[in-house]
């Protein structure tokens, strides 16, 4: 555990890496599969992906599978890619009973999952009666699936018992601090609309994640905090007074600063993670694709367009939060070396401006 919790360092099969004030951005890509089928393919993506230019790579492949064979993607992912932090959502892997979940059988996949060396598990502890009733008057009243599972299972137990992630809490703390892993408080009722966000219900949730993730750290376990999901720009200003009064590492889901990007939101999770980056509350930005908002499955292509966007974003909040300003300086030298704006070509001018290049006049 790191002596100060705004800042956690994962550990993964070939190294370690740190998110903070004092540490570069990540970026995280998204990944899962629904069969067995799907777990080949998902392997050819990340291959693909792990072909990119080192600068280009993701810092983190998260694995949103809904299947739970023998066939566990982030097995896979763990042995065949070892450079990669690798993070997962035990609930989806979680088989539930008319809309039951076992605490036991929960219990063993976040077991089996830390143990075979899973860098971050996402949980869901902030579901309860309240707050689910805070949500009834918003316009879209939640949009986390991981969430909704287990606002599922106690509404079908009536509320009488606290959600699962609450009944089982200690004992995954117990099995993250044995295996060095980080637990990241899930925003279960991060706002699916610029309209809903820091409603009453979100910054119920907000206080709630601070309250869960001081119990974890107190516990001997470095914590991420997740959110804020759809947020306006002005909005998000009074979104980062929260998120540094938690004073935790943050990875928001977008956040996405505008609802008409439908098809574009890999350049508007990008902006929106610039500008919550700039009031220093980000510290791994998620690789949003443009089907976010499409009901498509992200191909290759456009994961790593987003993937792209995001190492963008994550630069430029570096700029901010590092002022390490090396990456730009070796380009622009080379413009004025080569009298060319063309990183990479070898003479001056360009077919775009011809004759008229103004990077070849001399006075």
């Amino acid at each position: 555990m790191n002596m100060n919790k705004n800042s956690t360092s994962f550990v993964y099969k070939n190294g370690i890496k740190s998110v903070g004030p004092n540490s570069k951005t990540l970026v995280s890509v998204l990944t899962g599969a629904t069969s067995p089928k799907d777990v080949t393919k998902q392997l050819r993506k990340i291959e693909a992906i792990n072909n990119l230019k080192t600068n280009e790579r993701p810092d983190i492949i998260s694995d949103l599978s809904l299947e739970n064979s023998k066939a566990v993607l982030y097995r896979d992912i763990l042995t065949n890619f070892p450079d990669y932090i690798v993070s997962t959502l035990p609930i989806y892997q979680c088989k539930s009973h008319n809309g039951l979940i076992d605490d036991t059988h929960l219990l063993s996949i976040i077991q089996e999952q830390l143990t075979t060396g899973v860098s971050f598990i996402t949980i869901h502890p902030t579901v309860n009666y309240e707050i689910m009733q805070s949500a009834q008057s918003r316009l879209v009243p939640w949009t986390s699936r991981g969430g909704a599972i287990v606002m599922r299972d106690i509404s079908e137990r009536d509320f009488s018992v606290d959600n699962v992630y609450i009944r089982i809490l200690d004992d995954i703390i117990k099995a993250a601090k044995i295996n060095n892993t980080v637990i990241s408080i899930g925003a279960s009722f991060r706002s699916a609309n610029i309209f809903d966000s820091l409603d009453e219900c979100q910054i119920k949730e907000f206080k709630f994640q601070k309250q869960i993730a001081d119990y974890i750290y107190e516990r001997g376990v470095d914590v991420i905090i997740e959110g804020p999901g759809h947020s306006s720009p002005k909005m998000l200003k009074e979104v980062a007074k929260y998120y540094r009064a938690m004073n935790y590492p943050i990875m928001p889901l977008g956040p996405i600063p505008t609802d008409i990007a439908i098809d574009q939101d890999h350049i508007s999770s990008a902006i929106g993670a610039t500008i919550l980056g700039m009031l220093d509350c980000v510290d791994i930005v998620t690789a949003v694709t443009r089907e976010e908002h499409t009901g498509k499955i992200p191909t290759l292509e456009s994961s790593i367009e987003a993937i792209k966007a995001s190492k963008i974003a994550a630069h430029i909040i570096d700029l901010n939060k590092l002022e390490d300003y090396s990456q730009d300086e070796e380009i622009v030298k080379y413009r004025k070396d080569h009298q060319t704006c063309i990183f990479g070509k070898n003479n001056s001018g360009c077919s775009r401006c011809a004759h008229v290049c103004p990077l070849e006049y001399k006075m």
